[in-house]
């Protein structure tokens, strides 16, 4: 008998919840009822402003905060319905109609922009890559796509350059392919390789804690890329590593044989994988220096990344079509909130 008057009580209070509207004028959901006009009722907000609640428009909006809300405000429906006094039906066949359909937009400037490219896997076959103004902090294109091909990119990065855009700079991982497509188009452009992924690239190869002497110096080595700052400091930290390549690369390329099968193996080979892959990025590891405004890495694009992959968890359920949909207008209400 308690827990049905409890539930009959909690059904009461959630009956009382009324219905908010937002005012046309501020945006605000703070007005009162403020007398009828033929037949209509009326509302007054809180800044003064007089206005009727079978306006379309004013309707209109409404449901369109809501929906901003839920994509980039980390509300659920539960929550937008308590809220806003809407039923949590109603939400969903709402911003199902927003969801079946996409934003377009474009980003007008003259400014210079530093480059950030990199893609990210939000299920097996489905990849995001982004193109983004760090300078700006704004994105500038996007693609999905099945994975990252160099085809695609480069065409990409011609409507980049078709488009207007002034790019000064551009950083990105080591993806072979994102590196031949930006090669390919933009051949002058300084670029950078992302030092994070470098260092994370060595460091997995020969671990946290290798046991030889030599893998240890050159752990040292990588780990102190992240303190290059100057020229001076770049060109000590070449310093180092060319003297660690003439004491130690015949110890990285040595050879044995498997006695059974007389084939030739590389002893350190996790070391050796290492070394190359540093020796490879050296010629665009310390273009942050030498063009200054230049992004050292891609974290930016990685956190805003994990930004994306937020919201879709706490979203769940949304088909692929629609999830495609979400990022999209998730992508078009940031750049809403950078122009401002």
């Amino acid at each position: 008998m308690q827990i049905r008057r409890k539930l009959f009580l909690l059904m009461s209070d959630k009956a009382k919840i009324r219905r908010r509207l937002r005012c046309p004028q501020c945006g605000s959901l703070d007005s009162i009822k403020w007398g009828i006009r033929d037949g209509v009722q009326r509302y007054k907000c809180s800044c003064g402003y007089l206005f009727s609640a079978r306006r379309k428009e004013i309707t209109a909006s409404n449901r369109f905060v809501w929906f901003k809300k839920w994509i980039s405000g980390r509300m659920t429906i539960d929550e937008i319905a308590d809220r806003s006094g809407y039923c949590t039906r109603q939400l969903h066949r709402w911003f199902d109609d927003y969801l079946d359909s996409s934003p377009t937009w474009a980003m007008n400037t003259s400014s210079p922009i530093y480059l950030l490219i990199d893609g990210t896997y939000y299920s097996d076959d489905h990849c995001l890559i982004l193109y983004r103004a760090e300078n700006l902090k704004r994105t500038i294109f996007y693609r999905f796509t099945d994975h990252e091909d160099q085809n695609e990119i480069a065409i990409d990065l011609i409507s980049i350059r078709d488009l207007g855009y002034d790019v000064i700079g551009i950083t990105t991982d080591g993806g072979d392919n994102i590196i031949r497509a930006v090669d390919y188009v933009f051949p002058d452009i300084p670029r950078q390789r992302c030092v994070v992924h470098v260092q994370r690239e060595c460091l997995s190869s020969i671990t946290q804690r290798p046991r030889s002497t030599e893998a240890k110096m050159f752990r040292n080595l990588v780990q102190d890329l992240s303190i290059c700052r100057t020229v001076n400091d770049k060109l000590w930290w070449l310093n180092m590593y060319h003297r660690w390549e003439e004491d130690y690369k015949e110890f990285v390329f040595q050879k044995s044989v498997v006695t059974y099968s007389h084939q030739e193996y590389y002893v350190h080979n996790d070391l050796r994988k290492a070394y190359i892959h540093l020796k490879r990025a050296i010629p665009n590891l310390f273009t942050y220096i030498d063009n200054p405004g230049t992004p050292k890495t891609t974290n930016a694009l990685e956190a805003f990344f994990g930004h994306i992959k937020d919201q879709i968890r706490s979203h769940r359920g949304l088909s692929e079509s629609r999830i495609d949909n979400f990022i999209k207008w998730f992508l078009f209400f940031n750049d809403e909130k950078k122009k401002k």
